[in-house]
């Protein structure tokens, strides 16, 4: 089994699959970056400051523990643009939330990274994938170890966020550029993030893989993956 900071986003960029219809990238009047990202650095692993989930509750929802819930929650639909762009606030939560959590995959804390995702996401990604490889009791000893941060060469950085718009739902998404050493080639990805506004803070509760890819013939258009689950 592989932690929970190695394992997610090669499972988001390898395999994240959702169902998402794109007519175009931009929100109606596009929200700019809500601030100037670190684009020369990883995101400091010193700035994952939320405070972890209790590890028996991230067992219980990825089903690690007998009787815990281990089926992937169903995806909201995500409609196509254009999207009401959201005010200076959604925003700056929205970038907040987009590097803290970066941050904790930097600083290998398993138990953070999942304070910043909800309940669904969480078993979205993970429900029966992280204890195949070996027993529960070594799955959890694994998730909840103790921290081993990434050295700075290798840390994810976060290049800009950008378009942040509120869905009809209320939901908030934005497009999140990042650099993810850990995958090779070592290049350049761009993340549909779908958050979840209605608590403290804002929580991420989806993740979509975006690229722009040519059709045969024709303007190049926006694409996503198909639907499916994704694998380690």
């Amino acid at each position: 089994m592989r932690r929970l900071s190695s394992l997610i986003l090669v499972l988001v960029l390898g395999a994240l699959t959702a169902p998402f219809i794109a007519a175009g990238v931009a929100a109606q009047d596009a929200t700019p970056a809500a601030g100037p990202a670190r684009a020369e650095r990883g995101v400091p692993a010193e700035d994952c400051q939320v405070a972890p989930r209790v590890a028996d509750d991230v067992f219980a929802l990825i089903g690690l523990v007998e009787g815990g819930q281990a089926s992937p929650a169903e995806r909201t639909p995500v409609p196509a643009p254009p999207w009401t762009a959201a005010d200076d606030e959604a925003a700056a939560a929205a970038e907040a939330t987009a590097r803290e959590w970066l941050a904790c995959i930097n600083a290998d804390d398993n138990l953070r990274i999942a304070a910043l995702m909800t309940d669904a996401a969480l078993t979205r990604f993970f429900a029966g994938a992280l204890a195949a490889e070996e027993q529960r009791a070594d799955a959890q000893a694994r998730l909840a170890e103790e921290p081993a941060p990434r050295a700075e060469e290798e840390r994810v950085r976060l290049l800009s966020v950008s378009d942040v718009a509120v869905l009809d739902d209320g939901r908030i998404v934005a497009l999140a550029v990042i650099n993810e050493p850990a995958l090779r080639p070592r290049g350049q990805e761009t993340l549909l993030l779908v958050f979840d506004p209605a608590g403290a803070r804002f929580l991420i509760d989806d993740i979509v893989q975006f690229s722009i890819v040519p059709p045969r013939a024709g303007t190049p258009v926006a694409g996503s993956p198909v639907a499916g689950t994704p694998q380690p």
